[in-house]
């Protein structure tokens, strides 16, 4: 009888682990979706807000450069792991799209990245926001 509970939770455990091993997998992986419709002062030139978005970027080591008229790019190096994003200005607005990643545990298929990359993304707005609106009342 003890060896029959023995080998009932050896295989319980064989089935169960790799289970906990794919949710655990799962909470460190969000999907990247964009930040979109990010609001920008209307009293503030287009070259203002990039300049800002610059600034901004800074506080946390965000690298932003202009790309087009209407794009940045922006990228950042955290140890080992690295995150480039997209800023498209548009109708007053933005948005902050994934462009690539490395150790990130992105997977195009699933559409699932590290955790952090939500967390990163969601300051640099923050920045930006910060920085927009006191631009936006001391002008």
């Amino acid at each position: 009888m003890i060896r029959a509970i023995s080998m009932l939770s050896i295989v319980a455990t064989l089935l169960l682990t790799p289970l906990a091993v794919m949710a655990e997998s799962n909470e460190k992986a969000v999907a990247p979706k964009p930040l979109l419709n990010q609001p920008i002062p209307d009293n503030l030139t287009q070259d203002e807000v990039k300049s800002l978005m610059v600034k901004a970027g800074l506080k946390r080591n965000w690298v932003i450069k202009e790309e087009q008229a209407d794009l940045m790019f922006a990228e950042i190096y955290v140890r080992s792991h690295y995150v480039a994003v997209d800023i498209k200005l548009h109708d007053g607005q933005y948005d902050i799209l994934y462009r690539d990643s490395d150790n990130m545990k992105y997977n195009p298929a699933s559409g699932y990245i590290h955790r952090k990359y939500k967390g990163w993304v969601k300051n640099l707005s923050g920045d930006i926001q910060t920085e927009l609106g006191k631009a936006s009342i001391q002008k």
